[in-house]
């Protein structure tokens, strides 16, 4: 585990608790494979993924059990095998957190349809878009207590 700070000034402390390779990029940025994940206690349950090509390149992600607790995915054979994913224990899922401009945390949404899923062994992962995805949003509120968004 390192501890990072992002400048002499701002004295947040950042945990990188991993490093990780996302096998195909995320949708939209095939090419950045490379990530990190950084906590903040105080900024708990949400993390932050980066690029480790391009800084400036982040999302917010959370891990769906902090904010509902009837999400149960399923993925694809390939998946689960390219992955090397045998048991829901082997894989760490994060959602990825949209916060509207100009608007409080009381409108984040998540992706529930495309989550990033990692084998917790390996740190290698893949975005995935999940079997039952009809069960889902790509935009379900976070304070929100159901699946359907």
């Amino acid at each position: 585990m390192k501890i990072v700070t992002e400048s002499q000034e701002n004295k947040d402390v950042w945990v990188k608790p991993m490093e990780f390779k996302l096998s195909n990029g995320l949708i939209g940025f095939p090419d950045e494979i490379e990530f990190e994940l950084l906590v903040n206690t105080d900024e708990l349950p949400f993390m932050w993924i980066r690029s480790q090509k391009n800084p400036e390149l982040g999302f917010i992600v959370l891990e769906p059990s902090q904010f509902m607790s009837d999400y149960e995915i399923e993925i694809a054979d390939d998946d689960a095998e390219e992955l090397g994913i045998t048991s829901f224990e082997d894989a760490l899922v994060l959602n990825i957190v949209t916060l509207h401009s100009g608007e409080d945390i009381e409108s984040a949404t998540a992706n529930l349809v495309g989550p990033i899923l990692l084998n917790r062994e390996s740190l290698v992962g893949k975005q995935v878009i999940v079997s039952n995805h009809m069960k889902f949003s790509t935009k379900h509120p976070i304070l929100s207590n159901t699946t359907n968004g």
